[in-house]
């Protein structure tokens, strides 16, 4: 079983004529945008959009872990189900 997971494919995979349109014209775009940044801006272009997601990384699972009673349990009570007869 486990060694099936392993094998290679025996044909490639074909990607969707679309998704190859807009990966082109994607990196005709962004190619465009940094032609005439120096290798310099480039670098701390990378480094600033590294820093602003992690950032918010950090700031959505410190919000999502942050222990807060009023959030947590919005329920006070738990009312009974009842019956129709």
């Amino acid at each position: 079983m486990m060694k099936s997971l392993f094998n290679k494919q025996s044909e490639p995979f074909v990607y969707h004529k679309y998704y190859l349109l807009l990966q082109e014209k994607w990196a005709v775009k962004m190619n465009s945008l940094s032609a005439g940044m120096s290798r310099r801006k480039l670098i701390c272009a990378l480094v600033l959009f590294t820093l602003l997601c992690s950032g918010y990384l950090i700031y959505i699972l410190y919000t999502s872990l942050k222990k807060s009673p009023e959030k947590s349990q919005s329920v006070s009570y738990v009312s009974k189900i009842k019956s129709i007869n």
